[in-house]
């Protein structure tokens, strides 16, 4: 018969193996916890910033002619455009805007710009003036714009 030291023993190295075989489980084991059900859980939120609403729309060309077309397709409309103009508003500003496709060198858009201003910026400033805009209510412009494929020559008012 055993005495009652040995089965104390006994008990008590059963109890640390089993205390050792659950750890070792456990261990194996992903415990559960709230990001078990939530993979944010516990990070800040991210507040939602919307897009800044897009700006108004460009303000189209009153007239615009594509570089090369002959003055007789486009001189009459200049004409009734000027009068019109002119009646709705005494002091409008005819700006004129020679606008050529951006090629990356500055050079060639350099010679492409004083070309297009030469000859169709300076027929369309003439044919403005003809048609009754004081010289002082026309002004010209020219640049380099990557949204046009041709050489053109827009006039806005203001």
């Amino acid at each position: 018969m055993p005495s009652v030291i040995s089965i104390t023993a006994q008990r008590s190295v059963m109890r640390v193996s089993a205390l050792l075989g659950a750890v070792l489980c456990l261990s194996g084991c992903k415990l559960i916890d709230q990001k078990t059900f939530n993979p944010q859980a516990g990070k800040p939120p991210v507040p939602y910033i919307p897009p800044q609403p897009p700006g108004p729309p460009p303000v189209p060309p009153l007239l615009q002619v594509v570089a090369g077309t002959p003055s007789e397709e486009w001189r009459v409309p200049v004409e009734t455009m000027v009068k019109k103009a002119l009646q709705s508003k005494a002091n409008i500003l005819f700006t004129v805007k020679c606008l050529v496709p951006s090629s990356g060198l500055p050079d060639h858009d350099r010679s492409a710009l004083t070309d297009l201003v030469k000859t169709d910026g300076q027929a369309m400033v003439e044919a403005l003036t003809e048609a009754g805009a004081p010289p002082g209510q026309v002004e010209i412009t020219a640049m380099p714009d990557s949204s046009v494929t041709k050489p053109v020559v827009r006039v806005y008012v203001r």
